[in-house]
């Protein structure tokens, strides 16, 4: 199980910063056309914590209407870190259920399905970047607890 660590905002709008493409839609964020101070607003705002494992940018948001449900966001195709950031969810923040929203395409498909979500729909031209509006897929996943 990988080791996370909690990021402070500055810091994690910093490293989301550096790995634009593959952060790209990182909880709803752009750091391709968001600079840092921004980035670290969009955090605060969501209330959003931002944690490293292994080289991993993980994040989570709290859903203000669903208290038990979790946004997630991983910037690599690896499961473990994303699997370990579910288990510390539902175990501290006694999370249930989680949605998560990537651009088509992004690494983090592959952890998520490696980590039991299921594709529960596509958002057409939800962004713009690159000069076009592109889709973003959400996935979903729940766990007992």
């Amino acid at each position: 199980m990988a080791d996370l660590s909690l990021l402070g905002t500055a810091e994690a709008a910093a490293r989301l910063s550096t790995v634009p493409q593959t952060a790209r839609g990182f909880l709803g964020l752009d750091p391709v056309t968001q600079n840092a101070a921004l980035l670290a607003r969009e955090l605060t705002r969501t209330g959003a914590q931002v944690l490293s494992a292994d080289g991993v940018l993980l994040g989570y948001a709290p859903n203000s209407v669903q208290p038990r449900q979790g946004w997630v966001a991983t910037t690599s195709a690896d499961p473990a870190p994303l699997a370990a950031l579910l288990d510390f969810l539902r175990t501290y923040r006694r999370c249930t259920s989680y949605v998560a929203e990537v651009p088509e395409g992004a690494p983090a498909v592959a952890a998520l399905e490696a980590c039991g979500f299921t594709g529960a729909g596509r958002l057409p031209g939800h962004v713009f970047h690159s000069g076009g509006y592109h889709d973003v897929l959400v996935y979903s996943a729940t766990q007992e607890g």
